[in-house]
């Protein structure tokens, strides 16, 4: 028997302390991804392989919003309290209530505020949340 699964965009929830992120741009609107490789190698003149495990878990998240988005003021205003006192920084919970995937880091924080541009039409602001030690649970659909 085939495999059939639902997916419903809107059982994605990103809660940045305290901050629970609303009006998602169209595509891809959440990308979570480690810095870096979590081993890497080294091949010797006979050809023998070392894998070096690399204990950085820093990461990031990137949301992509809407330029109506409510979330962009309340972003807009933790980025501004966190550059006038350094304490900006909270837990981040990415999670698939469609499935079983997980990503969440203890201190997270906005790396930048997003950039501003115009167009012709409504458009898109990023926002890069850096955690300092990202765990990513990549899992299925249950539905």
């Amino acid at each position: 028997m085939a495999l059939f699964k639902n997916y419903d965009p809107g059982r994605i929830v990103v809660i940045w302390n305290g901050i629970q992120i609303q009006g998602y741009a169209h595509d891809s609107f959440v990308k979570c991804s480690r810095n870096e490789d979590t081993f890497t190698q080294k091949v010797g003149a006979n050809g023998d392989v070392v894998r070096i495990r690399n204990r950085n878990r820093m990461g990031k998240v990137v949301l992509t919003l809407q330029d109506t988005s409510p979330s962009n003021d309340l972003l807009s205003q933790a980025a501004q309290a966190d550059e006038r006192t350094g304490l900006g920084f909270g837990p981040l919970l990415v999670k698939d209530l469609n499935g079983t995937t997980v990503v969440q880091a203890a201190n997270a924080w906005i790396t930048k505020p997003a950039d501003v541009e115009y167009g012709a039409d409504t458009g898109n602001n990023e926002w890069t949340i850096t955690c300092a030690e990202l765990e990513m649970t990549i899992g299925g659909e249950l539905v």
